[in-house]
């Protein structure tokens, strides 16, 4: 982009697009990590929709195997891949 002045408007929707174009990546990175980052990218995606940005299913998410529902299962983002 060049130095033009962009509305807000304008400016909202590149911003949109950049969380739209990179949060699968985000999501790939956390899911399943036995870190804060399912934490981070779980609420991150709860804001974006609440916000109305919409966010692709991804197909490489899925639910884990083998794993009973307990902490470890907040490791795993598969319940936010609408």
């Amino acid at each position: 982009m060049t130095n033009k002045k962009i509305t807000d408007k304008q400016r909202i929707q590149i911003l949109e697009q950049v969380i739209q174009d990179t949060f699968w990546m985000a999501r790939r990175y956390a899911h399943g990590r036995k870190t804060y980052a399912p934490s981070m990218v779980r609420d991150a995606y709860n804001l974006l929709k609440n916000l109305g940005i919409e966010i692709k299913h991804d197909d490489v998410i899925k639910a884990p195997e083998n794993i009973e529902f307990d902490w470890r299962r907040f490791d795993y983002l598969d319940d936010i891949n609408e």
